[in-house]
């Protein structure tokens, strides 16, 4: 049988791969999927006179990245926003000349957003105020969103536009700061704020258009071929807008999208559950994902009690949905484990593989409990860096947690993938692959270095990790005879054993589904 596509003269990161392997394998794609892998003396017999030949001229092959926590549509909004982000700003000097760049272009009386702003790498080592940004554009709202996504700025005339003057009160929800010295609001909301959610309008359909498009050049550009979009606030309407976006072939990468888990019911009324598809859309292309059961986001309230978590998850269990719980501390991780031992002992197994997303921190003693209860950890290494300055900061602590504990989750065979949960770090996934080898952040400085992992290992938690967070093993994640033909060429790796080989390791060229969809 004659093949589409013969990639030769390359390495194949193959489940068997060992460091040191030459290059001599051959990879031979037929319909989208992988036809053989092995000797490239195979190529007389699988190539015939419409074969495309591709000389991978001795690089890596290897499985297409599979980001199992993102959010790719906040991403593709976020690059229509005025950048804040380090090296090119690092002051509020800077901050406001950028955002002063930008009104220049968005016009006046017309909201202008910025995103990606850090207060610890500004030499200020604070957010600006709703007076300095004042001074950015006078005759326009502005709202300047903190990298981590939990704070906000707004300037005067947005604080208008959203009600919110010197009478208001914080909640639970959305916290308004004032200046200690006068008691004045600065500008500054923490939280999720309601009025200014409804307030601030929609991009234009132009925008969306675009940022889409230039979000699909960066997952292309760094070899993401699946996405996981773990928005806890997904609903039939994002479900269909996203068939939209693949239709129109905005976005490449296959997506499984997850459900709200308040939106569970609305899903099922269409007869909806893990796994449902679209007609307009190839099966593999898009489908639906677990339930994310996010209750400290959705409620505004840190500490959702036991039985409101047990009961979203029956009811999201009952529909058919896998469950993905949002573990960011251990109060959650304790409350999320003990709702999946109370559907067990209610005699409601078997269940679809549960998740645990983050979970940044475990402590040893409660690993074993991790591992019985069947949940695959989807954890985020490029979180790593951001976490190595306010860690250091402190007094090292012997019982606490391990950050990320890559290292005793494998150990304790508990399942593990990795994403980005971009856009509140770079979705690039070499970044975290070096993250979770070296442990280190830019200054040098570790976190939990025993936890580190070997190159090879984040690799295929990069890859296969991310199809089995999402049940699809057997069709993708690997370089296997009858797989998917998603696979990534990168140059400069070498054996893939040490963070300086991830530093020098490049992504070339892109493929999904055996077509090259990118290349440098």
């Amino acid at each position: 049988m004659n093949a589409d596509l013969i990639l030769f003269n390359l390495v194949a990161f193959t489940p068997e791969w060992m460091p040191g392997r030459r290059a001599n394998d051959l990879i031979a794609v037929r319909d989208g999927r992988i036809l053989y892998v092995g000797d490239q003396f195979a190529r007389a017999a699988l190539a015939g006179p419409q074969t495309r030949l591709v000389d991978c001229q001795g690089r890596t092959v290897i499985p297409g990245f599979n980001d199992a926590h993102c959010h790719p549509v906040a991403l593709a909004m976020t690059t229509r926003y005025a950048d804040c982000a380090s090296p090119a700003v690092t002051d509020i000097a800077g901050l406001i000349d950028a955002i002063r760049s930008r009104a220049a272009d968005t016009g006046y009386g017309h909201w202008l957003r910025a995103a990606n702003c850090d207060p610890t790498r500004l030499a200020e080592q604070r957010l600006p105020t709703r007076w300095e940004l004042d001074q950015a554009a006078p005759g326009q709202p502005v709202i300047v969103v903190e990298r981590a996504g939990q704070y906000c700025v707004l300037n005067s005339r947005a604080l208008a536009l959203c009600g919110i003057d010197e009478s208001a009160v914080s909640s639970d929800a959305g916290i308004v700061h004032r200046e200690h010295s006068s008691g004045r609001l600065n500008g500054i909301v923490s939280g999720n704020h309601a009025q200014i959610a409804e307030a601030i309008p929609p991009l234009a359909p132009d925008e969306i258009e675009a940022g889409l498009r230039t979000a699909n050049r960066i997952f292309l550009e760094c070899g993401i071929t699946s996405l996981q979009d773990t928005s806890w606030s997904n609903m039939p309407a994002h479900w269909h807008a996203m068939v939209d976006y693949k239709r129109r072939g905005l976005i490449s990468p296959r997506i499984s999208l997850f459900a709200g888990a308040d939106s569970v019911d609305a899903f099922a009324e269409l007869g909806m559950r893990t796994g449902s598809t679209h007609p307009d859309c190839p099966p593999e292309e898009l489908r639906l994902g677990a339930a994310k059961i996010a209750l400290d986001e959705s409620t505004g309230h840190p500490e959702p009690a036991q039985e409101l978590i047990d009961a979203t998850a029956l009811t999201a269990h009952r529909a058919g949905f896998q469950l993905a719980f949002h573990v960011p501390d251990l109060t959650l991780l304790d409350r999320s484990l003990n709702t999946l031992a109370w559907l067990d002992q209610a005699g409601l197994a078997p269940r679809l593989r549960p998740r645990f997303e983050h979970c940044p921190a475990c402590p040893t003693g409660w690993l074993d409990r991790v591992a019985q209860s069947g949940a695959i950890v989807v954890a985020q290494p490029g979180l790593l860096p951001l976490a190595a300055q306010a860690l250091n900061a402190r007094e090292p602590d012997p019982a606490h947690p391990a950050l990320f504990p890559f290292r005793s989750f494998l150990r304790h065979r508990i399942p593990l993938a990795f994403g980005s949960d971009a856009p509140l770090v770079s979705c690039v996934p070499l970044e975290g692959l070096k993250a979770a080898v070296s442990r280190r952040d830019g200054a040098g400085r570790g976190v939990a270095v025993d936890e580190a992992i070997t190159a090879a290992d984040a690799l295929r938690l990069y890859t296969r990790g991310g199809a089995c967070a999402a049940g699809d093993e057997n069709a993708t994640g690997t370089i296997e005879a009858g797989r998917r033909a998603d696979l990534v060429l990168v140059e400069g790796a070498g054996d893939w054993t040490t963070p300086d080989d991830l530093a020098r390791a490049q992504v070339v060229m892109t493929l999904i589904g055996g077509k090259i969809v990118w290349a440098r």
